[in-house]
C-alpha cells in the first residue's frame, strides 16, 4: 500500500516538473549509477594488482634465530643512551 501511494506521489511530482528538470534529475541518477560502477571496478582492479603482487613477491624470508636477547640489541643504539 505504501508502494503504490508513494509511485502516485512521485508520478504527481514528476507531472509537476518541467520535461529539462526530469531530463537533468535522470541524467543525475545515470551520472551516479556511471561512478559507482566505475568505483566498483577500480577497486576490483586494485584488489587483483594487490594480489599479483604477493604472487610475485613469493613467501615471506625465513629468519634464522641465533640467539636470544634480553636487552637491547647491540649496535642499534647510540653510546650512552
Amino acid at each position: 500500500m505504501a508502494r503504490i501511494m508513494g509511485r502516485r506521489g512521485g508520478r504527481a511530482r514528476a507531472r509537476r516538473l518541467s520535461t529539462e528538470r526530469r531530463r537533468q534529475i535522470a541524467s543525475l541518477g545515470g551520472r551516479a549509477r556511471h561512478r559507482s560502477l566505475q568505483a566498483a571496478r577500480r577497486i576490483v582492479d586494485n584488489l587483483e594488482y594487490a594480489a599479483a603482487v604477493l604472487e610475485l613477491r613469493g613467501g615471506r624470508p625465513k629468519v634464522l634465530r641465533m640467539k636470544t636477547f634480553s636487552g637491547r640489541l647491540p649496535g642499534l643504539y647510540p653510546d650512552g643512551s
